[in-house]
């Protein structure tokens, strides 16, 4: 009796295919799959009833209960949700971007382990270089490809989490691309406030970027949440570099309660009065600001618009937004968005051929953070920049299927606009995962 695992060693958004085989006929098992973290364990299961011949394909059997219900070989990655030692509001940072290790274990009807193995799953290439960057006025880390170029180039922008973060980068960079994170407040030298960081900081990494000597004189950007936000200001004021956005759930205005400086002046922004936080509600001590954030759009004056007008017409724009995201009003923000693209020129390019559609749009079923796929789910989160408990919402499945169509689409749209990647050659992949370190404690 074993469980097989293709592909033990793999790239996190790898597809795997797990099976036990040799079980008694028409008996119910468990499989439980663990992520032991060092800010918590996550976990799931689901209890199936072997074939005929005393097998379980995770492909093809429908879980009779457990943490999903469907068919689908990725299922038990799907359905994580945190364990009692990750902390309440508790954010699964992984920087740098290590490897996750999974244990997998297989129990009879009455609780008895009969199998287990362990899966290893790089958030980062094996064969990528990974380099820190704090000397050019700027903090970030970069990830390259093998070999001498030119690459299609991403920089990738967080939100209002502070600090750093790569996984998405290294994910991407995986892909083919170089990749630039870059942190701008909470970070070594860094401001530590957001109202105090300036954009003009910005374009430190974009020049880096399209001077380097294996890339090409454009980019494309990603942001998520506020992220997003400084991206679509990013592309008012660099189009002449930034050819491709990708826009994640985050708000359509910019407001005293999240603004940056330019020039040391602080950017046109709706001020107090014009915000109104008596819209945000709280459930069970956590924030849900969605609401908010819609009501601002009736204050916005052409002075705190963000100037859409001013992104060139031949920048392609990809938004996503979320229909259950209790942060911010994802799907109004995005309608929005993508009504005043319209007005100002950025929908489609006609030719004799075929048309280039200049402005993507991709509504999903989740809940605020669109992360790589089978990174868990967070449904809120401490943040720490406003000093309470934010709601994110999302429902762990149906979050997490969307997370693998949303990364999948970004990566050929980043492709189609940027240039086609060329596959990093493969590591030599393990064909046994050793437990790590301390699973002793599972």
């Amino acid at each position: 009796m074993s469980i097989h695992v293709g592909k033990p060693d793999s790239m996190q958004n790898e597809l795997i295919q797990i099976v036990a085989s040799g079980l008694e006929p028409h008996r119910m098992y468990t499989f439980r799959m663990t992520l032991k973290h060092d800010y918590g364990t996550h976990r799931s299961e689901a209890t199936f009833r072997s074939d005929p011949v005393g097998r379980i394909d995770l492909k093809h059997a429908k879980p009779l209960r457990g943490s999903y219900y469907e068919p689908d070989p990725m299922g038990l990655f799907l359905g994580m949700k945190p364990c009692e030692d990750f902390a309440y509001g508790g954010y699964l940072r992984c920087t740098p971007p290590v490897p996750f290790y999974y244990q997998l274990q297989l129990f009879n009807s009455v609780g008895a382990l009969v199998d287990q193995t362990y899966i290893k799953k790089h958030w980062m290439h094996p064969n990528l270089e990974r380099i820190e960057l704090e000397d050019d006025g700027f903090c970030a880390t970069l990830f390259k490809p093998p070999g001498d170029g030119p690459f299609p180039v991403v920089l990738d922008i967080s939100g209002t989490g502070g600090g750093i973060h790569e996984h998405k980068g290294a994910m991407m960079a995986s892909e083919g691309f170089v990749v630039l994170c870059v942190a701008f407040f909470q970070y070594k030298y860094l401001p530590h406030k957001m109202e105090e960081v300036d954009m003009n900081y910005f374009s430190k990494p974009i020049d880096y970027l399209v001077n380097l000597p294996y890339t090409m004189n454009i980019i494309g950007i990603q942001g998520v949440s506020f992220g997003a936000t400084i991206v679509d200001l990013l592309a008012t004021r660099h189009g002449d570099k930034i050819k491709a956005v990708v826009s994640i759930n985050g708000p359509q205005v910019v407001s005293d309660y999240l603004y940056m400086k330019e020039n040391g002046e602080t950017i046109p922004h709706l001020s107090h009065g014009q915000v109104m936080l008596e819209h945000c509600q709280f459930i069970n001590g956590v924030m849900c600001s969605h609401r908010n954030f819609q009501i601002m759009t009736e204050k916005l004056t052409p002075e705190t618009e963000i100037p859409w007008w001013r992104i060139p017409s031949d920048v392609k724009i990809r938004v996503i937004g979320s229909v259950d995201d209790l942060c911010q009003p994802s799907v109004h923000a995005t309608l929005y968005r993508q009504r005043r693209l319209r007005e100002t020129g950025h929908e489609v390019e006609r030719s004799r051929t075929h048309i280039i559609y200049f402005f993507q749009v991709e509504m999903v079923n989740g809940g605020h953070i669109m992360e790589p796929p089978y990174f868990p789910h967070h449904e809120l989160v401490y943040a720490k920049y406003q000093g309470f408990y934010c709601g994110y919402g999302g429902e762990v499945l149906l979050h997490a299927k969307s997370q693998e169509k949303t990364w999948a689409n970004s990566i050929k749209f980043f492709q189609r606009v940027l240039g086609n990647t060329t596959k990093i050659p493969d590591w030599d992949r393990l064909k046994v995962i050793e437990a790590p370190r301390g699973d002793s404690k599972l």
